[in-house]
Parts: C-alpha cells; sequence; structure tokens
C-alpha cells in the first residue's frame, strides 16, 4: 500500500513514516467493468480516491445543461473525490469504472483528522491539492476559450 501512495502526486514529498500512518486508513480496491465508485448526490461519503491501474469515467445526470453522458475520463494514477472531501457537499458526478480498475480509498475524515493533527503534512498535501485544481482550471479554461471561439453568439 504504501509503494502505491509513493506514486500518488497527492502524498508525493512525504516521509515514510507519514505515509505509513495514512496507509492505515486506506484500502486497495479492486473493481470491475461497470462499478461504481462514487454516486452522483451522495452527501454521506467524504472519502478520496487514487487511481492506482486502469481507467474511470466521470459521468453527470442528464440534465437541461448536460446530456448524462461520459465528461471525462481518468486513468493510471489519477485523484478524484477531493472536491467532495474538501466540501462536504454532495458529490457532483458518478465515478463509474471502464474495465478492470484497482483505486485506493482514503476515508476521508480519518485523513482530515490526521491532518490537524500533523500540519505540516497537512500543509504538503493541501499544497498537492492546490496543484491539482489550479492545473485543472487551466484545462477548463482552455476548454472553455475553444467552446466559446467555434460558438457564434
Amino acid at each position: 500500500m504504501i509503494e502505491e501512495l509513493e506514486k500518488a502526486s497527492l502524498f508525493k514529498d512525504l516521509p515514510y513514516l507519514q505515509l505509513e500512518a495514512i496507509s492505515q486508513f486506506c484500502q486497495l480496491l479492486n473493481l470491475m467493468d461497470g462499478e461504481m465508485l462514487i454516486r452522483e448526490s451522495d452527501k454521506s461519503v467524504s472519502n478520496l480516491y487514487l487511481l492506482c491501474a486502469g481507467a474511470v469515467e466521470i459521468v453527470s445526470s442528464a440534465t437541461t445543461i448536460t446530456s448524462g453522458e461520459v465528461v471525462i475520463s481518468k486513468q493510471d494514477k489519477d485523484l478524484f473525490g477531493e472536491m467532495g472531501w474538501l466540501t462536504n457537499a454532495p458529490r457532483t458526478a458518478s465515478v463509474r469504472c471502464h474495465g478492470s480498475v484497482q483505486a485506493i480509498r482514503v476515508d476521508g475524515r480519518a485523513l482530515s483528522k490526521y491532518l490537524d493533527s500533523h500540519p505540516e503534512v497537512g500543509f504538503i498535501i493541501m499544497r498537492h491539492i492546490a496543484l491539482t485544481l489550479s492545473q485543472r482550471m487551466q484545462g477548463t479554461d482552455a476548454l472553455l476559450k475553444q467552446i466559446l471561439w467555434n460558438t457564434t453568439l
């Protein structure tokens, strides 16, 4: 488990002892095609997930502005579920396995408690989450510009 945590950008730069402590509230999952890791609108769970192997699809329900189809795919070594963990808000999309998937589920509540009592670790992890969110915002910004460029208003 610790070897997989070391590979994840979220836990990069953490010493072995902290990874060992965090691994205590992590669970390795082996999932099949079509299984759901996260369900849209779920408010009861604030876990984070690290994709170790395979691919998942982020799917949003059909509404007046979304189609209910795959919004984005994520592949090996990616992080997801961080927004629900950070905000404690209901999940904004579902995460469905595309083929066989190996992932690590990080108990969000246990991680939060650990970070509260180990602020130096919390700083490192929050810096990595901020970087991840910043990169995603840059990608979203580029996509939005492309959409607007190709749309006649």
